[in-house]
């Protein structure tokens, strides 16, 4: 009798312990967080939200991202995890997360759980409420759920795939062997894309201004595989196009700007299918191929041609451009990008072909860190200058959207 009572207790008492809810949202108005908002808690009155900040803290508890008994995101130091409560929820936030992590969690899928260091101890308006580790664990077994639809809203809130293609930074030298002056080179590839507000209007409705910048500069500053296009003005006029249409009014020229222009340039900045698959089944982030066609009319205000061609053209391209970053295996990534021009001028394009120039880089992921190790390969003509060349380089490439956080 002892023994059915023990046990009918114990049923009842399992019966009363609250069933937590978790639901996955994207937050994107400010900074962009996937919160995983846990609900349900059992609690009668509202969660005093700043006593309950205070014990949480003052005991340096904290909500993680565990698998298999291992946390989560171990490799990913930039990735940052707090713990928010709410009126009747505890919302766990996550911000500075790269795709990757979430396809890692997705990827894992009924095997991701939360933990706490220790029992969660909430003030209520009126009383107080325990949440217990093992039961926080055992609840959310499974229901961390990371769909393809959520990291659409999540990375596109930060430019998607054009965020690959528009924001990087690569250190390098060239070494003596490959150097136009004799000597050991370095050098600065990168590419930064920000929006900015000089104006609020109405919520929801506010069109962001863009600047962006993209160049290539080195100690050799007349190498004439540098370059540097600064956009100051850039409007997105996409509208509701799942592609991106970008208008930019900015300068052009190589590294001194003895070939500088003015230019208006108009793109059409499409994704395509992916061409390959490399990854064999690794764990690793697929991004499409960014395709960027377009056209720009410029005016030249300096020049370094002689004769009767040295005067400053009003003239202009079309181009199409190419950026694809292909992940091999766990480490490796090849890295292809290309510039395909057509230039109506007679002076700066006298035999009226087409120019071209492409780079292929190999990088391997250093270990815990956004930064890949890079072997870059690069030839053909820039369109600012139309000179021919050729440069192998080493270095280190970093994504800004790792480095920084993610900026749209």
């Amino acid at each position: 009798m002892k023994k059915l009572f023990v046990f009918l207790f114990l049923c009842f008492g399992l019966s009363l312990q609250a069933q937590y809810s978790f639901n996955t949202v994207v937050n994107t108005p400010l900074v962009p967080s996937v919160n995983i908002v846990i609900s349900n808690l059992g609690n009668g009155s509202p969660i005093n939200q700043i006593r309950s900040l205070v014990v949480y803290d003052s005991i340096k508890n904290s909500i993680n991202f565990y698998s298999n008994g291992k946390p989560v995101l171990v490799n990913s130091p930039d990735a940052q995890v707090k713990t928010r409560f709410q009126n009747n929820a505890i919302q766990v936030e996550l911000t500075k997360v790269s795709k990757s992590d979430l396809v890692l969690l997705q990827n894992l899928g009924s095997n991701v759980y939360l933990s706490s260091n220790s029992d969660i101890s909430l003030t209520l308006n009126s009383g107080s409420l325990a949440i217990p580790k093992t039961s926080l664990e055992s609840q959310s077994l499974g229901k961390i759920l990371i769909t393809n639809d959520l990291m659409e809203t999540y990375f596109g809130a930060f430019g998607g795939e054009y965020a690959y293609a528009n924001n990087s930074f690569n250190w390098s030298f060239t070494p003596k062997s490959e150097s136009d002056i004799n000597k050991m080179e370095l050098n600065a590839d990168f590419s930064f894309h920000q929006s900015y507000h000089l104006s609020k209007g109405k919520a929801g409705n506010e069109k962001p201004l863009v600047f962006y910048a993209k160049g290539r500069v080195s100690t050799n500053a007349k190498d004439s595989l540098n370059y540097l296009y600064i956009y100051p003005l850039n409007f997105d006029i996409s509208g509701a196009s799942e592609a991106q249409m970008m208008a930019r009014f900015g300068v052009e020229g190589n590294q001194t700007f003895t070939n500088g222009r003015m230019a208006f340039n108009f793109s059409y900045e499409k994704l395509i299918g992916n061409l390959v698959d490399f990854t064999y089944g690794s764990n690793r982030l697929r991004l499409k191929p960014v395709l960027n066609i377009g056209g720009k009319v410029y005016k030249e205000f300096d020049n370094m041609r002689i004769g009767t061609e040295s005067s400053n053209e009003l003239s202009g391209q079309v181009f199409a451009n190419l950026y694809y970053n292909i992940p091999v295996f766990d480490n490796y990534s090849i890295i292809i990008e290309s510039n395909t021009y057509y230039d109506f001028s007679e002076a700066i394009n006298p035999d009226q072909k087409l120019k071209i120039n492409y780079s292929i880089a190999l990088g391997v992921d250093i270990p815990k860190s956004p930064f890949k190790t890079l072997f870059k390969y690069k030839d053909g003509q820039v369109d600012v200058n139309n000179f021919s060349d050729s440069n192998l380089t080493i270095g280190l490439l970093a994504d800004l959207e790792s480095v920084l956080g993610s900026g749209k």
